[in-house]
């Protein structure tokens, strides 16, 4: 199966133990960033969980930077209070949360990586089924997110407040990440990518079609871990290529559903 090449986009080092369980499986893996992380400074004042009835966590990163910010106080140890909740839209951003060592796990809530999704409209409708009470609500994110969840917080009475902690930009390609694109595009049916936001599709369109690929790029077959990044995927080959609809597989965020789902997508693949 080493014919197959498989293009993970996540951020440089986001793939976890994907890039190896895809290896064992026979594939050709290459790792694609389709964007790249960048930190923000630390805000002079750094909002506390002590202020909010819930602190909202849109990703890893944003756990992460965070509670960085908490612990650069330099004022103790960080504590959380038992009051507030400390909710993702992930199962991974919530292992991150636990991981710190200081968040009680009564206090950690995110949807379970049984839900159909794991996104914002499943965290609210999980907030909502709680009861809490939800006056001031902190939203850490990117410089840049979806409005639905401070939308909807807000139709319910809530103070909503932001900290971005960092920003995405379109990742700089090698010559060797060129080069790997070319060699899986010169037989595109048998390239699969691994695309995991909606931002992250724009900017791989707008690094291939850079490089003359976009029409190969629309002939690959795709894996995205969510029905709104396969209407974005969908929309921008539509509109860029003229090719006929691409292959989007859709599957649940977690790892496990990850390399099962490419796995599948590849045996399609190879046979006769």
């Amino acid at each position: 199966m080493s014919s197959i090449h498989v293009f993970l986009t996540r951020p440089a080092g986001r793939n976890g133990h994907i890039t190896e369980r895809l290896a064992t499986l026979g594939l050709t893996i290459h790792e694609l960033p389709a964007l790249a992380i960048r930190p923000l400074p630390r805000p002079l004042v750094v909002p506390l969980p002590d202020d909010y009835d819930a602190v909202v966590f849109v990703s890893r990163e944003a756990v992460h930077q965070y509670l960085s910010f908490l612990d650069s106080r330099g004022d103790g140890a960080p504590q959380w209070p038992l009051e507030t909740v400390a909710a993702t839209v992930g199962a991974s951003s919530a292992k991150a949360l636990r991981q710190a060592g200081f968040i009680p796990a009564s206090c950690i809530l995110h949807p379970s990586e049984r839900e159909p999704s794991q996104d914002s409209e499943a965290l609210f409708r999980i907030l909502r089924e709680r009861d809490l009470p939800l006056r001031r609500v902190l939203i850490v994110r990117g410089t840049q997110g979806r409005p639905w969840l401070s939308e909807a917080l807000a139709r319910f009475g809530a103070r909503v407040d932001f900290l971005p902690v960092y920003e995405r930009a379109p990742a700089e390609w090698t010559v060797a990440m060129q080069q790997s694109l070319a060699l899986g595009l010169g037989h595109p049916q048998k390239s699969v990518f691994l695309v995991t936001s909606g931002e992250g599709v724009h900017a791989l369109a707008r690094g291939l079609r850079d490089l003359g690929l976009l029409g190969p790029w629309a002939q690959a077959s795709f894996v995205v871990i969510h029905e709104r990044i396969a209407a974005t995927l969908q929309s921008v080959l539509d509109t860029d290529s003229g090719q006929p609809s691409p292959h989007i597989e859709v599957c649940t965020p977690d790892d496990h559903a990850i390399v099962e789902t490419i796995h599948a997508v590849a045996q399609r693949m190879i046979r006769p």
